[in-house]
C-alpha cells in the first residue's frame, strides 16, 4: 500500500511547487528584469520633450509650457488642473524660468504606482542641476521634476513653486485679519449645540494653513454626555473630525466648553484655489440616553429616545 501511493504522493508535492513557482512568478520573483527600473526605450522621446520644456520656458513661449503641463499635476496623485489652475501655475513659472536641466531618473523600486500602473501612465522623478534665468543672471540649482505619461507622451510637474510664494500674495494687514468669513458654519447643525467665539487666522509660518478656534455652546436643557463635530473642505480632502466622548467641561445644560484650536490645510497647492471649509456637529448624546445626528449622517436631523 505505502509503494503505491508513492507516485500520487509525488504528484502531489510537484503540482504544489508548480503552484508556489507560478505565484512567486506572478508578483515578480525571480524575475531578471526589475519593474521600477526607467524603460529604456522611452529615453529618447523623455529627452526631447525635457528640451523642448526648457527652451520653451526660455524662449518665452508659455503657451507651450502650459502644453507640457499636461492635463493633471503629479507627484503621488493626478489632480485635474482647472484652467486657472494652470495659468497661475504658468505665471509662477514666468517668474524664474528653468532654461537648462542636467538630470537623471531616479528609479525608486518602493514606487507604489510601479506595480499598480500601465508603464504607459507612470510618473517618475527626474534629479539634478537645473539653470534658472532670474532677470540677467542664471542660477544653478539641485532639484527634481516629476515627468509623467499620458496618452503616450510626456508631461512635467514642476516643483511647488507656487506654495513657495504663497506669502507675497497677502499683505501684513490680510495676515493678521480674522478669517472667520471663510469658513461655512452649518447652519441648523443641532438643536442643543451650536459654534460660538469663533475666529480664524492664517498661520504665521504658512499662510496656506488656517487656525481655527471655537468654543461649543449647549443650548438645551439637558446635561451633554458626548458629541462629535467635524472640519472639511469643499473637496473632501484633508477632513478632520474630533470627538470627545464623556470628557467635557462643560456638559451642563446652557454650558459652553473650553476653546478648541485646529490647524487646517486650506488647499495643496496654492494655485489650485482655498477650497471651502466648513464645520459641522455631527450627533450629540445627552444623559437621559436621547442622541441626535445630523442629517449628512442619517437622511434627517432627528431626535431619537
Amino acid at each position: 500500500m505505502h509503494m503505491k501511493n508513492r507516485p500520487r504522493n509525488f504528484c502531489g508535492r510537484l503540482l504544489v511547487i508548480l503552484l508556489v513557482w507560478t505565484l512567486l512568478h506572478s508578483f515578480g520573483f525571480g524575475q531578471e528584469d526589475k519593474p521600477w527600473m526607467f524603460p529604456e526605450a522611452l529615453r529618447s522621446d523623455l529627452d526631447s520633450r525635457v528640451h523642448a520644456f526648457t527652451e520653451a520656458q526660455a524662449s518665452g513661449d508659455w503657451v507651450q509650457v502650459a502644453i507640457l503641463l499636461g492635463r493633471y499635476r503629479r507627484g503621488g496623485n493626478y489632480m485635474l488642473y482647472t484652467p486657472s489652475h494652470r495659468a497661475c501655475l504658468v505665471e509662477e513659472m514666468k517668474r524664474v524660468p528653468m532654461i537648462a536641466f542636467d538630470y537623471k531618473v531616479w528609479d525608486r523600486s518602493f514606487s507604489s504606482e510601479i506595480l499598480s500602473t500601465a508603464p504607459g501612465r507612470r510618473w517618475w522623478t527626474l534629479v539634478g542641476e537645473a539653470t534658472f534665468r532670474q532677470g540677467a543672471h542664471e542660477n544653478k540649482t539641485h532639484m527634481s521634476l516629476v515627468a509623467y505619461r499620458d496618452e503616450g507622451k510626456w508631461y512635467f510637474t514642476p516643483p511647488p513653486i507656487d506654495n513657495g510664494n504663497a506669502a507675497s500674495h497677502f499683505t501684513a494687514e490680510q495676515r493678521a485679519a480674522d478669517l472667520n468669513d471663510k469658513v461655512l458654519l452649518q447652519k441648523g447643525q443641532s438643536y442643543s449645540l451650536e459654534v460660538v467665539e469663533f475666529h480664524v487666522f492664517m498661520d504665521k509660518d504658512n499662510v496656506m494653513t488656517h487656525r481655527i478656534h471655537f468654543r461649543l455652546h449647549n443650548k438645551s436643557a439637558k446635561k451633554v454626555t458626548s458629541y462629535s463635530y467635524r472640519i472639511s473642505e469643499s473637496n473632501n480632502d484633508g477632513s478632520e473630525e474630533s470627538a470627545t466622548g464623556n470628557n467635557l467641561d462643560w456638559n451642563a445644560p446652557h454650558g459652553i466648553s473650553h476653546q478648541f484650536e485646529s490647524d487646517h490645510p486650506t488647499a495643496y497647492y496654492w494655485c489650485e484655489g482655498e477650497a471651502v471649509t466648513k464645520i459641522e456637529i455631527l450627533d450629540v448624546g445627552f444623559e437621559d440616553g436621547s442622541t441626535w445626528k445630523a442629517a449628512r449622517v442619517h437622511k434627517r436631523a432627528q431626535v431619537s429616545k
